[in-house]
């Protein structure tokens, strides 16, 4: 048998080497063929296995590569098993004499994606290549490729740096960490705070864990500097320019947030660092105030350090509206702005002033100012923030001067000359502008001068009635009497009051003014109005400005909102609409703030219904979804706020959708100019104009990382752009004649449709879907029906047409394909089909099965319903008749072909409405052959870790197969199936490994020849377990036997010990002999004898069998009797019938059991183990 076994592998091995001779051409030849290079697509922390299979390795050396730029080569990682990088998450599976290598990255992360070489270093070499996709466990743009080029970057030369591909002039470094210290940002985000840890990728901390930091550590990067110019220049797209301005937009899980812009960090950084050394900061400090009717004032400080850049400064006027001089009336904005139209002036400004002053301005109107510096250049800062102001009334003008305030009480001597002597309490307690922040410890501290500080603070005044009004509890109002006789810790409740405490002190001095009079608003919009205010009666000379506080009380109720150094007239703005406010004014002088203003409700005017209107996207994206046929489940898709998650969530549920998600989205407009600007890359520009093409890349799900860009066209171009025609057929067909007629779905006028323009083009006979949108002639018309003349006779024609409006152009939506004779005309209408699906491939293919992908139409309705017809034949079988099969989605496996055939095909869509189907023209037609039959072959399983498998881990087995066409391949362990997948290559990571896996199997099948299988033997490494006798009984005199048997791998340490301390071993002598030996056929079984002669009483005791390996210990007790007396013989049947046997089944209790009689009589079995006990003896077998 053993022999036929060997016969027969020898005929398999033989079959399989005249195999590999038949696919190779050429015995002996390296290959890298059977190699799996589909693309590998992980999410981050994932291990990812990239697998070169090499046949006929000989004494070459196989290498994995890792693409890099060519100017640096590729990277080597690994020569056959041996590991090159220092990266340590790389290892190689490899088995000796095996033929796969599968590269291990465990842990990947984003910087792990990129294209992989499994090269052989033959002459000439042999490489296969693999990709490994990285997704952010966030969803998060992928990192660019070392080889990615930003559009307008110069060539590098010898005195240029290069970085990240990109070459700039001078090092790239700037480091800003001063003014990240001042904004405060965390010590462990501070290594973004330097370009060139950001370049080396030396920040230490991952960038997720600062991103609420960014905005911060971005502003502070730009420095206040303009650096737009540079990155213009440079190409960077509009929508990769915050960084340039200093701002920086937080990617939410909203998906017009997800775009990519970390190609363009390198020239955004060099430009940044260039701009530091030649651009001026913007002006600090910068403030406006209004100091009549006509004129404001403009104040700012010039840049610390930099100063010496600016040559000079610009300030920009806005003029925005006229405001009512009348409080209970408000302006019509809109009419205002059509009245007196909102517009703008510059001001130069010499270096070195810091306050300017605009005259000429319109009475108590509204306006805008911001400003910025330049350098001689013309280089400029960041623009100031927007100020708006608002001019005085007819006649009104600003407060004068202030004047100096009252003199405070001389509080400081008081307490000195009354004996306190401690200086902090001087400083804290004898000063009413310093009680606000004191602390406990203060109090603490303070207490023994608690009476002399109170009364000096008091200034011989009672203020209880003020801090009675501010609510102070009865307690803490003894503190403002003056009359404070000892400070316990009954007052420490007091402390959140010392502010109220403070205020009413000074209040009782007479140094604060009072409130501010004649306050009232006017001019009340839905997010602004206007308050004005008179100065105080008492004091009013000295106050400095006011401060405004204001609360929205409903819908809901906000936080208080200070606004400081505002004057009257005050422009309140950034309020939401038809929402109540509560607001007050109160005055600030030198000494501090007084007292509040009375305080007024009002409520912010609701938006208009044409305002509400005009911020609704008139297109509806959710009804195109549902009337195009999309799954009901997949609608969240199909809004342009969608969220990244639901993507992510919806991606494989929703793969044959995203066609209907693009089109429906594209809205049947034109996108392109729109994403071309905003940068959109080349291989997904096709998105913007509604193609959806996989194989060219301009997929949905590849084109994610710009995705954001994409939907933000989308969604402002269905707001502007026309929408595509419907119904477009010939109406009628003459020689040489055609007329056309379409429906207009902008009736209403909402995109302004100016013109409609028909594009025509003669037909060739070998034209293809390829040329959809060529055209050799074209029509403008203004209504929808046009007569086309001067065709040539009998030729067929290809019509679409496209609305167009100032801002751009829809997308045809179908076309009408027409022999231009009355003699081909039916006299029926010819309704517009969808142009031809397009880039018919193999997707994949085996010997009985081929698998077809194209793309959908360029040219459709984005609510058309489509179907696709895939159309074929045997080439060989010269029939006139296609087999058809019909699908809703863009792929379809052709399966039950012949082996080694040639089969000729080509597609069709089909627009699909109620009653009709209307079929395009074909696509191309393509070619394409089965694979010839091989039966299938497997090798012996590879098994990782090699060297140890341990009981309770995980192990990972490989089975390789051959065979076309592609076999199943199925893993056993122990003769059970475990999984099964077709294909060549399987990985199974086995978890919670248990001892008995010792048998792993190969087995593959694919319908031809004889199934195959190959297994291996594998012995579980785990830590000792042992079997003994727990009790033994002998004669004095008689042979001790015990044998004790131990399942453990590797092989244990055995030893029989006296003690259970395990201190006092047993050692062979004259009367005993101890052995050990391990078993034949299990590699895991031993076995530890001892064997005493001629036991005596001494030998009676527990003895202890121990075994211990690498992976641990373990023992087992044994106890020896040894008596004088042999054991007593039980009578069997007398114990039975003790025990309370039925007399039915006594007879089985005989001598011992009688198990031949029991099976006779099943009514004894559930008395089995009564009977038992009596059989045992009372031993322990």
């Amino acid at each position: 048998m053993v022999a036929g076994c060997y016969l027969w592998g020898a005929l398999v091995a033989g079959y399989i080497s005249l195999l590999v001779a038949v696919e190779e051409q050429e015995q002996k030849v390296p290959s890298l063929k059977h190699s799996l290079t589909t693309p590998l697509i992980k999410v981050e922390d994932d291990d990812a296995l990239l697998t070169c299979v090499v046949k006929n390795q000989g004494n070459f050396t196989l290498m994995w590569k890792k693409a890099a730029k060519e100017k640096a080569g590729n990277k080597i990682l690994t020569a056959n098993m041996e590991r090159i990088t220092s990266d340590e998450r790389l290892k190689i599976m490899h088995e000796d004499g095996g033929q796969v290598y599968v590269l291990v990255v465990r842990n990947v992360t984003i910087r792990d994606a990129g294209m992989y070489i499994c090269e052989l270093n033959s002459d000439p070499p042999l490489r296969s290549f693999h990709e490994l996709k990285v997704l952010s466990a966030t969803l998060q743009p992928p990192v660019p490729t070392e080889s990615s080029v930003v559009t307008g970057a110069t060539v590098s030369t010898k005195d240029s740096v290069e970085v990240w591909g990109y070459s700039t002039e001078r090092p790239v470094d700037h480091d800003f960490s001063p003014c990240c210290a001042a904004r405060n940002i965390s010590t462990v985000c501070q290594g973004f705070c330097k370009l060139k840890n950001i370049l080396d990728g030396n920040t230490g901390v991952n960038p997720s864990d600062c991103e609420e930091e960014f905005p911060d550590i971005v502003s502070c990067m730009a420095d206040g500097r303009n650096h737009m110019p540079c990155c213009v220049e440079a190409g960077i797209p509009e929508v990769c320019t915050d960084l340039c301005r200093g701002e920086y937009t937080v990617q939410t899980d909203n998906i017009k947030s997800m775009f990519s812009c970390s190609a363009y960090t390198a020239p955004t950084l060099a430009c940044i660092a260039a701009g530091i050394e030649t651009l001026p900061k913007q002006p600090q400090g910068f403030s406006a105030e209004a100091l009549n009717d006509t004129s404001i004032r403009l104040h700012w400080l010039p840049p610390a350090k930099t100063d010496h850049l600016t040559q000079s400064y610009r300030v920009n006027v806005t003029y925005l509206q006229f405001l009512s001089p009348v409080f209970s009336v408000k302006v019509d904005t809109s009419k205002a702005k059509e009245i007196y139209p909102p517009n703008s002036a510059l001001h130069g400004i010499p270096r070195g002033k810091t306050e300017f002053i605009i005259n000429g301005l319109e009475k108590f109107s509204l306006y805008e100012v911001s400003m910025w510096a330049e350098n001689k250049d013309g280089g400029k800062s960041l623009s100031t923030y927007d100020i708006k102001i608002v001019t005085h009334m007819e006649g009104d003008s600003g407060d004068p001067e202030p004047l100096e305030s009252p003199t405070l009480p001389n509080i400081r001597s008081c307490c000195i000359s009354n004996n306190v002597t401690h200086a902090k309490c001087v400083d804290k307690f004898c000063d009413p502008r310093n009680v606000a922040s004191t602390q406990l410890t203060d109090l603490m501290i303070c207490a023994p001068w608690d009476t002399e500080m109170f009364q000096c603070l008091a200034d011989g005044k009672d203020h209880t009635p003020c801090c009675a009004a501010k609510r102070l509890p009865p307690l803490c109002q003894e503190l403002c009497s003056g009359n404070v006789t000892d400070i316990n810790f009954k007052y420490f409740r007091c402390l959140s009051y010392m502010n109220e405490l403070s205020s009413c002190m000074l209040e009782g001095y007479g140094v604060l003014p009072s409130r501010p009079v004649n306050f009232r608003f006017s001019n009340l919009q839905t997010t602004f109005g206007i308050l004005h205010w008179d100065k105080p009666d008492t004091l009013g000379d000295t106050v400095v400005d006011y401060v405004v506080k204001y609360q929205r009380i409903t819908p809901d109720t906000g936080k208080t909102m200070s606004v400081e150094h505002a004057k009257s007239p005050f422009i309140l703005e950034n309020l939401d609409s038809a929402s109540t406010y509560e607001v007050f004014v109160e005055p600030v002088n030198n000494i501090g703030t007084g007292e509040a203003s009375t305080r007024i409700v009002f409520r912010t005017a609701s938006r208009k219904i044409e305002d509400l209107l005009d911020s609704v996207n008139p297109y509806n994206q959710s009804s195109c979804c549902l009337k195009s046929g999309m799954k009901p489940e997949c609608l969240p898709l199909c809004s342009y706020d969608a969220n990244i998650s639901e993507v992510k969530s919806l991606a494989r549920l929703c793969a044959d959708e995203f066609s209907k998600v693009v089109r429906c989205a594209a809205g049947g407009r034109d996108h392109l100019p729109c994403c071309a600007r905003r940068g959109v890359p080349n291989n997904c520009q096709p998105l913007c104009q509604a193609v959806h093409q996989a194989s060219t890349g301009a997929d949905f799900l590849q084109c994610l990382p710009n995705i954001g860009q994409i939907i933000t066209c989308y969604e402002e171009g269905t707001t502007k752009l026309p929408p595509p025609i419907k119904d477009f057929k010939a109406v009628s067909v003459q020689d040489g004649i055609v007329v056309l007629t379409w429906q207009v779905d902008d009736l209403n006028g909402t995109f302004n449709t100016a013109h409609f323009e028909v594009y025509y083009k003669l037909v060739e006979e070998n034209s293809t879907g390829s040329t959809v949108f060529e055209s050799d002639q074209q029509i403008n018309t203004t209504v929808p029906i046009v007569k086309i003349p001067d065709l040539e006779t009998g030729k067929k024609y290809r019509f679409f047409v496209v609305s167009r409006n100032l801002k751009g152009t829809s997308l045809p939506s179908s076309i009408v394909t027409v022999n231009v004779s009355s003699e081909a005309w039916n006299g029926t209408s010819i309704s517009g089909a969808s142009s031809p699906p397009h880039l018919l491939e193999v997707d994949s293919h085996s010997a009985t099965w081929l698998q077809f992908a194209w793309n959908p139409p360029a040219i459709t309705h984005p609510e058309d319903v489509l179907k696709y017809r895939l159309y074929y034949q045997q080439v060989s079988a010269n029939l006139s008749k296609f087999d058809m099969v019909e699908t809703d989605v863009t792929t379809v496996q052709l399966t039950g072909l012949t082996p080694n055939t040639q089969y000729a095909l080509y597609s069709t869509a089909l627009i699909v409405t109620k009653d009709t189907k209307i079929e395009s023209t074909p696509s191309e037609t393509l070619i394409a052959w089965t694979d010839p039959a091989f039966p299938a072959f497997v090798e012996a399983p590879t098994i990782h870790p090699i060297n140890m498998v341990t009981e309770g881990s995980s192990m990972t087995v490989l089975c390789i197969a051959m065979g076309t066409p592609l076999p199943t391949v199925t893993l056993y362990i122990n003769g059970h199936p475990l999984r099964s997948e077709i294909t060549r290559h399987m990985v199974t990571m086995v978890h919670n490994v248990t001892s008995d896996m010792g048998h792993v199997s190969c087995y593959a099948d694919n319908g031809y020849g004889t199934p195959m299988i190959a297994s291996r033997k594998i012995t579980i490494s785990r830590a000792p377990t042992l079997s003994a006798p727990a009790s033994t009984t002998v004669m004095n005199d008689d042979v001790l036997v015990l044998q004790c048997k131990v399942d453990a791998f590797p092989a244990p340490t055995m030893a029989i010990f006296r003690d259970s301390d395990l201190k006092q071993s047993m050692m062979s002598d004259d009367r005993i002999s101890i052995t050990a030996r391990g078993d034949e056929e299990d590699m895991a079984t031993f076995y530890l004898s001892m064997e005493i002669a001629k036991v005596n009483q001494s030998d009676g005791q527990t003895y202890y069998c121990h075994a211990n390996n690498t992976l641990g210990a373990n023992s087992a007790p044994m106890l020896v009797n040894v008596t004088d007396q042999p054991l007593p013989v039980m009578n069997v049947t007398q114990c039975c019938l003790q025990q309370n046997v039925s007399a039915d089944c006594l007879d089985i209790c005989a001598f011992s059991i009688d198990f031949d009689m029991m099976i006779r009589k099943p009514q004894c079995i559930p008395q089995f183990s009564l009977m038992m006990s009596c059989a045992s003896d009372g031993s322990d077998h």
